[in-house]
């Protein structure tokens, strides 16, 4: 599933507040823990960013300085020395100044850049619609924030993550905006490949004949192919405990298994004695009919997990 900048700061700001343990925050938005550290360091890549931006739009917007000196300094070191890309535009949206990280980045010279519309760098794949509803943002005296694919003055592409903010005049009126840029390239191909990755894994583990599931050490399904939902007639959805679903195991011999005594709670319990299993088990399903079934349980490490899981496969078999 993929989620919406608001939904990821919605996430981001339940991390910071620490309420909520960050293995069930994975759990209850179908993430890894990895991802939700992604997630927090971007933002916070942001915010550092977007506070830089501030306090050089502030201090533009107050005229506090009267020297043109002590303004030179000013955007000396908070704007040329920044490893974003910094692009301040009139009122028009006319470039006015453009830092060293904009010229590293698009490959076009400042004299290049000034008097020019950052669309300039467009590539065609953002509609005319959201160039619309952007400037209708930040005229309104509001901050946007959004993802542009740009091209490169020699015609290759890049992504970059943007906030562009207006700066006010002495009056309240707004004379300049200022974009804030993070080139974000090797972030998106990183990702395409991983979710190039994820979805080669879940067509390979949704073929797999045999009923696959992987329990954690908290006993909650972690996974579950479609061969498993098929022989538990019933969805095993991820997040769900595994004891909690109406079914009914057998032993070998054909008696009930408590909860407890089932093995894959003596697995995780760590006393199986064993770090796998093979034996006979028998399934009833809320449907009825018993299922015999050949069962191998070992354990296996989950990321960013400190105990093992429980990896369960079944293959039915004649009674």
């Amino acid at each position: 599933m993929r989620y919406t900048k608001q939904a990821k700061e919605q996430v981001v700001a339940r991390i910071r507040e620490g309420l909520t343990p960050l293995l069930e925050l994975a759990r209850e938005y179908g993430v890894s823990t990895n991802t939700l550290r992604t997630w927090l360091k971007d933002s916070d890549a942001r915010t550092q960013a977007r506070q830089s931006a501030k306090r050089v739009g502030t201090a533009l917007s107050r005229e506090k300085y009267t020297s043109s000196s002590q303004r030179e300094r000013l955007l000396i070191h908070a704007l040329e020395q920044s490893p974003a890309t910094i692009i301040v535009t009139d009122a028009e949206g006319k470039i006015v100044y453009a830092n060293p990280k904009f010229v590293e980045t698009t490959g076009y010279s400042i004299d290049e850049a000034i008097g020019q519309n950052p669309r300039l760098l467009k590539s065609g794949e953002t509609s005319t619609a959201e160039y619309r509803d952007l400037w209708k943002s930040i005229t309104a005296g509001k901050e946007w924030r959004g993802t542009f694919h740009n091209r490169r003055k020699d015609g290759s592409l890049y992504w970059e993550r943007a906030s562009i903010s207006p700066v006010f005049d002495s009056d309240g009126k707004v004379a300049n905006f200022m974009a804030v840029k993070e080139d974000i390239s090797e972030f998106m191909a990183a990702d395409a490949a991983r979710r190039k990755t994820v979805a080669s894994f879940n067509a390979v583990f949704a073929a797999l004949p045999a009923a696959i599931l992987v329990v954690d050490a908290a006993g909650f399904i972690q996974l579950a192919n479609a061969a498993a939902n098929k022989m538990f007639d019933m969805a095993l959805s991820p997040g769900t405990r595994f004891g909690n679903h109406n079914l009914l195991w057998l032993d070998a011999a054909g008696h009930t298994l408590s909860k407890g005594a089932h093995p894959v709670r003596q697995m995780l319990a760590g006393t199986a004695g064993t770090e796998e299993l093979c034996l006979r088990l028998g399934l009833v399903p809320p449907k009825g009919g018993t299922r015999w079934m050949k069962a191998t349980i070992r354990l296996i490490q989950l990321p960013d997990e400190a105990a093992p899981a429980a990896l369960l496969v079944l293959d039915e078999v004649a009674d």
